[in-house]
């Protein structure tokens, strides 16, 4: 984003699909917006010049609003994110900014929020999308086993996410993997209990998928096993 516009701190749930190159949805927040783009506080950081397709909600109008930018701009370290130049801002974008200004008051050094990976097929991607949009979290997703091993070997995470059923025969590779190569992370199925629950040593814990983000979030923060 451009360095000379007016920057408004924001957390504003984002959800984030790369279009050029094509990539791997994700969902995050962001630090801060402006009425030309955004700053994204996410450790899933793409090269500069990719092309992105932003969804935020607009809570003072109670609506989505959808633009298209690009990577101007990464950061690593411990703050990691990306600048977003939007390439043609949008009414409804202008209109949520004029309301978060309004609404905009002191806050402070947002610290780091708890880094996720969900894997799942695309189908339960989406059935899940509104509670991780909603969870405040770094989320980025992987769809298989591949693209769950490329995602362990990225950057640090908190937790791995399975939603996948109880007896589904897909989560065990991928609990094996998260245990081999980010034993730090917490291992969590989420689904329909269809027989036996997982269990430790393999999984930290199991959570119905009808439980909610509460009970979500007490898994990962509940103490280890």
């Amino acid at each position: 984003m451009s360095r000379r516009a007016t920057r408004i701190r924001a957390q504003i749930a984002a959800t984030v699909s790369p279009i050029a190159p094509p990539g791997d949805m994700f969902v995050c927040q962001t630090r801060d917006v402006s009425q030309v783009g955004c700053f994204l506080d996410t450790a899933t950081v793409l090269d500069l010049g990719a092309r992105v397709a932003i969804v935020v909600f607009d809570k003072g109008r109670g609506s989505p609003v959808e633009v298209t930018g690009e990577v101007t701009r990464v950061l690593g370290g411990q703050h990691p994110g990306m600048g977003i130049r939007l390439l043609e801002p949008t009414d409804d974008w202008s209109i949520m900014i004029a309301h978060v200004v309004r609404e905009a008051g002191p806050h402070d050094k947002p610290g780091r929020r708890l880094r996720v990976l969900v894997v799942g097929d695309e189908r339960r991607q989406r059935g899940a999308l509104a509670l991780y949009v909603t969870s405040g979290w770094d989320v980025r997703f992987a769809t298989d086993l591949d693209g769950t091993v490329e995602a362990l070997r990225g950057v640090v995470l908190d937790a791995v996410i399975a939603e996948h059923d109880s007896n589904d025969d897909r989560w065990p590779p991928v609990m094996d993997e998260a245990r081999k190569i980010q034993p730090g992370a917490r291992r969590i199925v989420r689904g329909v209990k269809n027989g036996p629950a997982p269990e430790a040593p393999l999984v930290h814990r199991f959570v119905e998928r009808d439980a909610g983000l509460d009970a979500l979030l007490d898994a990962l923060t509940a103490d280890r096993l």
